[in-house]
């Protein structure tokens, strides 16, 4: 390769600025060394990139092309250089964030994307999952912040989200013919979805659904799509099912208690003490140090 990734940098850097001289003076060099190395670029491409027009310098059609063409690149090799002063001075270059898949994702990911405006050199990595447990996030995947609904053994924890999860079933389905609150004895001979994951165990571990007849499932869309189909019934959050409420499709279920549900959202940092400036920021955002909303 003749060209070299500097050379196409001055070229960036004088079209940006509109000229040699403040070019120049942004990179630190004099302007003839800033001349010269446009000039040798158009040697060794054996094309103009530039036109003069009175004091101006201007861009060709074939120049723009070119710098089009490169600058993504530029913008890649800028951003390693970045990660790598980064890491140089004792930061890190990679945030590792789980989050459980109840949290709403358009609340989510807005706020990766304030995130990553304000952190752009930092490689955000997510994991979602249900029923995440913040040791094992921790310890066999190695996240600095967890999102879980679980209850856990850490300290640092920050309640951030609390999640209404309503008692509903089709609007043909057979609990919804009685007219009056429903018993227990009621519900057992019909289908209760149940999410079920590695950390909410087996249903030997969960006495209070031994008796019940159960369909699990391995995500909260599962479940709301066996309860709209008519095959159970179950608590899901209201927020992701407001609308099939609304027009009747989904009937909340009458019953004398526990017809709702509160799901609580802690947000769980591995250590705060130790973490840098990118790991609490992502932290801040997520929520931690304001009053948690309900949803």
């Amino acid at each position: 390769m003749n060209t070299t990734l500097d050379a196409w940098e001055i070229l960036q850097a004088v079209v940006q600025l509109g000229g040699f001289a403040p070019a120049a003076k942004k990179l630190n060099r004099s302007q003839s060394t800033i001349s010269y190395a446009v000039a040798r670029l158009q040697e060794q491409l054996g094309v103009r990139l530039f036109e003069i027009h009175g004091r101006k310098a201007q861009l060709t059609e074939t120049g723009r092309v070119f710098l089009a063409d490169v600058e993504p690149h530029l913008a890649g090799f800028q951003a390693i250089e970045q990660r790598a002063q980064l890491m140089a001075s004792g930061g890190t270059s990679d945030v590792d964030l789980s989050v459980d898949s109840i949290f709403p994702d358009d609340r989510l990911f807005p706020l990766l994307a304030s995130y990553s405006a304000s952190f752009p050199h930092v490689r955000l990595r997510l994991r979602q999952g249900t029923f995440l447990s913040a040791d094992s996030e921790f310890s066999l995947h190695n996240a600095q912040i967890c999102v879980t609904g679980l209850a856990t053994r850490e300290i640092l924890v920050t309640p951030i989200l609390f999640i209404e999860m309503i008692a509903v079933a089709r609007h043909d389905h057979p609990l919804l013919s009685i007219r009056r609150s429903l018993t227990h004895s009621e519900l057992m001979p019909h289908t209760l979805v149940n999410i079920e994951s590695a950390a909410s165990g087996s249903l030997k571990q969960q006495p209070h659904l031994v008796a019940q007849r159960v369909l699990q499932v391995g995500t909260i869309d599962s479940a709301i799509a066996a309860v709209r189909c008519g095959l159970c019934f179950g608590w899901l959050p209201r927020y992701r099912i407001q609308s099939d409420i609304k027009s009747g499709s989904l009937v909340p279920l009458s019953l004398p208690a526990g017809k709702t549900r509160e799901v609580r959202l802690n947000l769980v940092c591995r250590d705060l003490s130790q973490n840098n400036l990118e790991t609490n920021a992502l932290a801040e955002v997520l929520g931690i140090g304001r009053e948690p909303e309900r949803i």
